[in-house]
């Protein structure tokens, strides 16, 4: 059988860290032990085990700033890992898109120069293999999606009408949009902490908040164990990001029971696909609609009896165990 290392860098609290974790677990239901490699930072890996395969999760941010230096600390983790023989996959995250603007070029190559040093590289939806092709980074190897649970969630009266959006706040993620789109009398709840440098959103979502004659509450980081009872008590979740390539927040907005808006793209069209009943697509022009409709018939946001999403965490574990066999065998 294939041996495995998880090369997990990065603080717990990230989404890619999360995933990467979980997908493990993914693996072991599949039936395949593996060494995990866990580390806060790059710099704190000082060996490499002697293993068939090496896997590491990859989002420029995880690796150093500018992304042309993150680059080249995963290059360096590359050299170390061929040197001791293993194959090295890589999964790719948050992939670089035009709404990048200024960092764009840096990132798409920083993205080709790892492409260039892995033997499998994966990705996680239909849309990013295009994504990576179309910027010139390269060919993934494989498309495996994240791994999604059907939940059942718990379902607490808030006393008042919210819209709740998920996850890190930065420019574009559509807290804006949604705000300027609240029904009468909703108020925005920001499920999350602002991602670095952009603790200004805090200022101007308050600002524009008053002035619509509404509020919006940040709740800043979530512990797992309170996730339940906080995407319980929200009234509408959406998922607003216009440049959305695979999202960790519908994820879990499904696994505590919810059916999320999430404004309709190639990558939320190919999960409405693989998953039947578990979001609500609207048109980007829509927003306002789609958001009063949901607000007057709140079941609608919950998932039906029956529904299931996937991959599920052991679908996406099998699909790893084959990834990592076939990449041994190349490599040997």
């Amino acid at each position: 059988m294939t041996s495995v290392a998880h090369l997990v860098i990065g603080p717990e609290r990230h989404g890619v860290v999360q995933f990467a974790l979980r997908i493990r677990d993914g693996i072991t239901d599949a039936g395949l032990e593996s060494t995990l490699l866990r580390h806060e930072s790059a710099s704190d890996v000082t060996s490499i085990p002697d293993v068939d395969v090496v896997h590491l999760h990859v989002t420029d941010r995880l690796f150093g700033s500018p992304a042309t230096a993150a680059a080249g600390v995963v290059e360096d983790l590359a050299r170390r890992i061929h040197a001791s023989g293993s194959a090295f996959v890589v999964t790719l995250h948050d992939l670089p898109q035009p709404s990048d603007g200024r960092s764009a070029s840096a990132r798409v190559e920083c993205y080709r120069r790892v492409v260039a040093c892995a033997d499998t590289v994966i990705v996680s939806s239909e849309h990013e293999r295009d994504l990576v092709r179309e910027a010139g980074i390269g060919t993934p190897s494989v498309v495996i999606p994240l791994p999604v649970a059907t939940g059942v969630g718990i379902r607490t009266d808030s006393g008042e009408v919210t819209v709740g959006v998920l996850g890190f706040l930065y420019p574009g993620k559509g807290h804006a949009e949604v705000l300027d789109a609240l029904p009468p009398g909703a108020h925005l709840l920001a499920l999350g902490t602002p991602s670095p440098g952009h603790d200004h959103l805090l200022d101007e979502l308050t600002e524009s908040a008053a002035a619509h004659g509404t509020t919006v509450r940040v709740t800043g980081y979530i512990d797992d164990a309170d996730l339940p009872v906080e995407l319980g008590r929200v009234t509408v979740p959406v998922a607003h990001h216009r440049h959305m390539s695979a999202s960790g927040s519908i994820n879990t907005w499904i696994e505590h029971g919810r059916r999320p808006l999430v404004v309709a793209g190639a990558y939320t069209r190919e999960f409405a696909r693989r998953s039947p009943g578990t979001v609500t697509l609207y048109e980007e022009d829509r927003l306002a609609e789609a958001l009063a409709d949901a607000a007057g018939d709140p079941e609608s946001t919950w998932l039906e009896d029956g529904v299931v999403a996937h991959p599920t965490r052991a679908e996406v574990g099998a699909a790893h165990v084959r990834v990592y066999a076939e990449s041994a065998v190349v490599h040997a």
